[in-house]
């Protein structure tokens, strides 16, 4: 399938496109926040690893607000001209 009409593709370039990421762990930003979703697929990544769901992902290096699954990283690392930082 192209690229450009996979289902995951939302427009995410304006703040996606070309950043460094970090793979890391995922740890909540706060206590009483447990997950959160790729950018892309809407994934879940959580601390526990519940069944379903990723423990660890790529995350953008600033403010760490945008996560993205491994599977969608694979997927779109060269459109998205990413780089990663090892944490």
């Amino acid at each position: 399938m192209e690229q450009e009409k996979d289902w995951r593709l939302t427009d995410q370039e304006p703040y996606l496109m070309g950043k460094m990421l970090v793979r890391k762990t995922y740890v909540p930003p706060r206590p009483d926040w447990d997950h959160d979703h790729c950018a892309f697929c809407w994934a879940t990544l959580m601390q526990n690893g519940e069944a379903g769901t990723y423990k660890e992902g790529y995350v953008t290096e600033d403010n760490q607000c945008w996560w993205i699954c491994p599977p969608c990283f694979a997927g779109f690392k060269d459109k998205f001209e990413w780089t990663v930082k090892e944490e």
